[in-house]
């Protein structure tokens, strides 16, 4: 049980590393006060521009895909051997990107983290979500609809291609937290107030 727990506290430090401060930041931009004063991808896109936030997304995505493979390192196992212990990792670094230790258990909105993990764990059923991503972000112009309805519909395909229960459970805590994380902009989407991905 000790080894889980280091395992998962290693998971969320990285998870918690704020790569949308330390890409603006030195640019004299921090999106926490700027833009939709979210620490993450798209905030720092539409305040430095696509490259920036395109940067961004790797080191958020990238995070994950680390602590997945730092711990199947540490222990020599595969993925599909202990699906309850990568859950756990998976869980952990999107929950430190989405309450990070070093903002003061504030933090982004969890979806590239999300997508790094999973890009690992459920590679087949990440793809159809990340086509209803694209698809909803190029009908509304509006990168929080895809994320909100690619994450929710991400749980529903962990399923239909039969991975592990443990992925299908973290996929659905995770699709819940970050719909929260989210609120603020579904009361804009709701007011007709939301900004499209091109606004800066």
């Amino acid at each position: 049980m000790f080894n889980y727990f280091f395992y998962f506290l290693l998971a969320y430090l990285l998870g918690s590393i704020p790569f949308a401060l330390i890409i603006a930041l030195p640019q004299g931009i921090d999106p926490r006060k700027e833009g939709s004063k979210n620490p993450g991808a798209t905030n720092v896109a539409r305040l430095l521009g696509k490259k920036w936030g395109i940067l961004t997304f790797i080191g958020d995505s990238g995070k994950g895909i680390l602590a997945l493979y730092l711990v199947k390192l540490l222990t020599s196992l595969e993925f599909k051997e202990n699906p309850f212990l990568y859950a756990g990792v998976a869980f952990f670094s999107v929950f430190g990107h989405l309450f990070s230790i070093f903002l003061k258990f504030k933090g982004g909105k969890g979806v590239a983290t999300t997508i790094g993990t999973f890009l690992i764990l459920t590679p087949k059923a990440l793809f159809p979500s990340l086509v209803v991503f694209a698809v909803a972000v190029y009908v509304t112009n509006y990168v929080s609809v895809g994320s909100l309805l690619g994450v929710a519909l991400l749980p529903l395909f962990i399923y239909l291609f039969d991975y592990p229960s443990e992925y299908v459970y973290t996929g659905i805590i995770l699709a819940i937290l970050i719909w929260i994380k989210h609120k603020d902009n579904i009361k804009r989407l709701l007011r007709g107030e939301e900004k499209t991905w091109k606004k800066k």
